[in-house]
């Protein structure tokens, strides 16, 4: 089949089908892992001697930190390539192969050295001719488009758990609704389960359905950088998704910065661009929302603040809880601020019958008390709750009817409600 007559199966297929979700095996929750992105470069400030670079022996140290720091204990699993690891030209064969000094062991042996530690495997492509950056390579990097079917077949002999797909390069004309299904329909067709991201192709913030019938996962604006401006983006999106999060089928904020990037050095330096504050912020949001968790930062130097987010097993729970809706703008309180809409409260039920909130201030400038009625999240009106805060872990007594907090710029407070 060409990609002509996919394109109009896969219209016929969006069609039938409606918005359910995609199921191949995996998925049934959240995506917890890391990816290379930023873990030793600013990632966002232009080309280094260590932007976009990675190799195994990177991944090795990272992924022991991962089973040594408490994460893999949480569920995180995936060890993520982004666009840095293939070789500049296809083999003789036309196969997509690694670039030989970054992977001289080549991709199934690094993928055998993960799974015997009980991780996965993920890597990086684009749906164009080339991928987004040569990351120092002299040329550009060999994209999927025209080899669908051979590199998905290649992912799946090599061990692969979660492939990324990119929207650079020349698509000559074909629209993302056909690339993405042609590439997922390719994928599945390997028999081995594997997670698959969508990474644009599609409008922001409206986001079309047929990605739900595609991938796992799906990005819910552009990237996401290290500083407030770009990040607010990102916790707008997840107020009113088009899609919503459910099982085999999640909105995602792209890359959790928590901690800050990488230093352009070749040590486990960070060199944050946000606040402590606005990373607990970016992390309560993606949390509550469901988002998968793919922090690209380096995890071999665990930051308080890293510590605090990314090991808090509550926090955790409550993002890995598939059998409840997921988080997503409940209200915003009226604040005293000339900014509109300044204070927004996110909030979901949890299968245990509890709640969830996470109450935000986005004023540049103002602090701010700010209020969830127990109403807007399904409660009695008038109901008693005892209140714990998730990333302090400690309890805040009992409210009746509602809780209010007073929070300063950019600052927000993560609860969980326990009804009396």
């Amino acid at each position: 089949m060409d990609l002509h007559q996919f394109a109009a199966l896969a219209a016929l297929l969006v069609l039938a089908t409606g918005c359910q979700a995609y199921d191949n095996g995996v998925g049934l929750k959240p995506a917890l892992g890391w990816n290379t992105w930023c873990t030793l470069s600013d990632c966002h400030n232009g080309d280094n001697l260590f932007f976009d670079r990675c190799n195994e022996w990177e991944l090795k140290a990272i992924a022991q930190a991962m089973l040594d720091n408490g994460m893999h204990d949480l569920g995180f699993e995936y060890i993520n390539l982004d666009d840095c690891w293939a070789a500049t030209t296809r083999d003789a064969d036309g196969n997509i192969q690694p670039d030989p000094d970054r992977f001289p062991s080549g991709m199934k042996a690094m993928a055998d050295w993960l799974h015997a530690r009980g991780l996965k495997f993920g890597l990086y492509t684009s749906m164009g001719d080339t991928t987004c950056n040569p990351g120092g390579r002299p040329t550009s990097i060999p994209g999927s488009f025209g080899h669908y079917k051979e590199d998905t077949a290649t992912f799946a002999a090599w061990g692969m758990g979660y492939i990324k797909v990119d929207w650079c390069g020349n698509k000559f004309g074909y629209d993302s609704i056909t690339l993405h299904s042609n590439f997922s329909h390719w994928l599945n067709a390997t028999g081995r389960p594997m997670w698959l991201e969508l990474c644009r192709g599609y409008d922001h913030p409206l986001i079309p359905p047929y990605v739900a019938q595609v991938a796992q996962s799906w990005r819910v604006t552009g990237d996401h950088q290290d500083n407030w401006n770009n990040t607010k983006g990102v916790l707008a999106a997840f107020m009113k998704p088009t899609n919503p999060g459910v099982p085999y089928a999640w909105n995602y904020g792209d890359f959790l910065m928590t901690g800050g990037p990488g230093c352009n050095s070749n040590n486990s330096d960070h060199c944050p661009m946000s606040t402590d504050t606005e990373y607990r912020s970016e992390f309560s949001v993606w949390a509550i929302s469901s988002s998968p968790l793919i922090v690209a930062t380096d995890i071999r130097n665990m930051t308080a603040v890293m510590q605090q987010c990314l090991l808090n097993a509550e926090a955790i729970g409550i993002n890995q809880d598939y059998q409840s809706p997921s988080g997503k703008l409940i209200g915003f309180w009226h604040c005293d601020s000339t900014i509109p809409l300044s204070c927004p409260v996110y909030g979901r039920q949890l299968s245990d019958r509890t709640y969830a909130a996470v109450l935000l201030n986005l004023d540049d400038s103002k602090t701010h008390n700010i209020t969830v009625p127990f109403e807007w999240l399904g409660m009695q009106a008038g109901a008693r709750a005892t209140v714990h805060d998730v990333l302090e872990k400690e309890s805040l007594g009992e409210s009746d009817g509602s809780f209010t907090k007073r929070l300063q710029p950019h600052e927000s407070i993560f609860i969980r409600l326990y009804p009396q």
